[in-house]
């Protein structure tokens, strides 16, 4: 039995086909990954620092204007912060492809940095505490919903 050319071609097109379908199901199977899995005490840490971080500014808001606010009374704060943010670091940068949430830590320490600086000149309003306030609980926003994106697989 003789085939033609038409049917020879039928049956490769036929043949490439299923091999499309064939990898494409593979690959569905394999997930790149391009951040690293959800760390659940990276989570509880990071929450945990954000809780600091509110208590810090509402003592120092309520003590605003009396000797309690100032930058003297609070350099523990800043010790124990700083010594958070080491581990949680120490202990993200350990683990494989978690090098946005390392860079998101580092710029939390950048900002305990300049806070401490201004801390030492004297905060004079509420007005002045607030946009700090706010940039540290966006660097806490985005930390912890990198984490809850990683528990949810995305």
């Amino acid at each position: 039995m003789r085939h033609s050319g038409r049917d020879t071609a039928r049956v490769l097109r036929r043949a490439l086909q299923l091999t499309v379908v064939a990898v494409t199901l593979a690959g569905l199977g394999c997930q790149i990954k391009l951040v690293a899995d959800y760390d659940e005490i990276t989570d509880r840490s990071v929450t945990a620092l954000q809780r600091e971080f509110e208590l810090f500014f509402i003592d120092v808001e309520r003590n605003l204007y009396t000797p309690d606010a100032v930058y003297d009374n609070y350099i523990g704060f800043y010790d124990e912060v700083r010594a958070e943010l080491s581990v949680i670091r120490v202990r993200a940068a350990a683990r494989p492809k978690n090098e946005i949430t390392v860079e998101q830590l580092d710029l939390v320490a950048q900002n305990v940095d300049n806070l401490e600086e201004l801390h030492k000149l004297g905060f004079e309003s509420p007005e002045e505490l607030e946009p700090l306030r706010a940039a540290f609980q966006q660097s806490f926003q985005a930390i912890l919903t990198l984490e809850l994106a990683k528990k949810r697989g995305q």
